[in-house]
């Protein structure tokens, strides 16, 4: 009998000390830099529930502290309190831990699970602690900037940075090594001052590293607020009908709503702002190259029907149920006019588009685009590389339209601009290649 009863403690001591394994941690996006200021996450699992996670770093032969946790005491057959997933952060900077140097380190997490025997994880890897923001500054002298329009910066770089550009009213326009620069680290970045951005918003530069750093400085740009015009539409069930309907039908993501003013909301409002993240993530497909020369061209013998950020209020049945932005131009001439390329580039796409009806994307390199919609057909397709002037749709009015007309748009980093000023050669020469020409070595 006694035997059997040390042969049972035994086996039951040897169960509690065996039982379970050893926490398993993992990390997401676990940066290859650390700078002054940066959390670092990690995921740490035990079925046996977790005791304490603790990381730290290892430099010179000196073992740094980031941070410790402890949940529960170990035991011998259950968890307990343990918990058996533990999201577990530190900050790793220098801000937090002055005694770290600049250079290579060794960053150690250790995980022991809340069994008897502390079965313990360990979770290694070398990093580089850099706290030296990289260096921008502005190249070009003062540049005006009105409300719904563009321009263009020269800066210039310095360091190890792996994005660099302007900021305004939230809005990132990215930077680009500027060709035939005269002076390495010689960038430039076009930028628009959002139509309904704050009207003290002012641009600035902006660059960040690998590790988390950011340096900032201003820019020489004096801006101008302006007000845009406002209009009544008024909404009538026929127009939802023929217009608004049809839409819905060619839209796979949105569906009838049984009701004519819920259907114009979806289409008018939530379509609206759908299309506008598109738009924006078409932005990242544009190439790092100058595709286009000189002014971009209007729709000839075309009459405005519509302007730039006209603000439009939607009535239906004697209320006022939306209110939205007019993102562009709206030029009519005779039915079905051709429509040409307002200047080269690359189409991105050629296909149907939400409220934009038959839509083409023109990409003119450095994030700088030209959208035309309401078509009634395409003469090229995506991928087609067009000259300025080449025949590419002929104008109709499919999409949210009431007649017959091209809306026509730019875009600079999926921002709406101004069209005008892309048209005018003047402001083309004078505030786009003069800038840049200053600072290239150009024949």
């Amino acid at each position: 009998m006694l035997l059997l009863i040390l042969v049972l403690l035994l086996g039951a001591i040897s169960y509690a000390w065996l039982r379970g394994s050893a926490p398993t941690i993992t990390a997401a996006d676990l940066p290859t830099a650390v700078g002054a200021n940066k959390l670092l996450t990690f995921d740490v699992a035990s079925p046996s529930g977790i005791a304490s996670v603790e990381a730290t770093m290892e430099q010179a032969g000196k073992t740094v502290p980031l941070g410790r946790q402890t949940f529960a005491a170990r035991r011998w057959f259950t968890l307990g309190d343990a918990p058996p997933v533990v999201h577990f952060s530190v900050q790793a900077g220098r801000a937090k831990h002055p005694e770290l140097a600049d250079g290579s380190a060794d960053l150690v997490v250790t995980a022991r699970s809340a069994n008897l025997r502390g079965a313990t994880g360990v979770f290694r890897r070398t990093i580089t602690i850099s706290s030296k923001p990289p260096r921008v500054s502005s190249l070009t002298t003062q540049q005006y900037l009105t409300q719904g329009g563009s321009a263009v910066v020269v800066y210039h770089l310095s360091g190890a940075a792996i994005q660099s550009g302007v900021e305004m009213a939230g809005q990132f326009f990215p930077g680009y090594p500027l060709p035939n620069a005269t002076a390495p680290g010689t960038m430039f970045a076009l930028l628009a001052f959002p139509y309904n951005a704050p009207a003290d918003s002012q641009p600035h530069l902006v660059a960040r590293d690998a590790a988390g750093n950011q340096a900032t400085a201003p820019l020489p740009v004096k801006t101008f607020p302006k007000k845009f015009r406002a209009a009544k539409l008024p909404i009538t069930d026929s127009f939802i009908d023929t217009v608004v309907m049809p839409i819905i039908a060619n839209t796979p993501s949105i569906s009838d709503q049984h009701d004519p003013e819920k259907n114009f909301l979806l289409v008018n409002r939530d379509l609206r702002r759908t299309d506008t993240q598109e738009l924006i993530d078409a932005a990242k497909q544009s190439v790092p190259q100058f595709l286009w020369q000189g002014a971009f061209t209007q729709l000839g013998n075309s009459a405005v029907e519509a302007g730039f950020a006209d603000h439009r209020s939607y009535e239906y049945q004697g209320r006022n149920i939306d209110q939205e932005d007019h993102l562009g131009y709206d030029l009519a001439a005779v039915k079905h006019t051709p429509v040409k390329a307002a200047n080269a580039g690359r189409v991105i796409w050629a296909k149907y588009f939400g409220i934009y009806g038959n839509c083409i994307l023109i990409d003119h390199g450095y994030g700088l685009m030209s959208l035309y919609a309401h078509l009634n057909d395409f003469e090229v397709k995506a991928g087609d590389n067009v000259t300025q002037g080449q025949l590419i749709a002929h104008s109709d009015s499919t999409g949210l339209a009431g007649g017959d007309h091209l809306h026509f748009s730019m875009l600079i980093n999926g921002v709406q601009v101004n069209p005008v000023e892309w048209w005018d050669p003047h402001w083309i020469k004078d505030r786009v290649q003069s800038k840049l020409a200053e600072f290239q070595n150009v024949k």
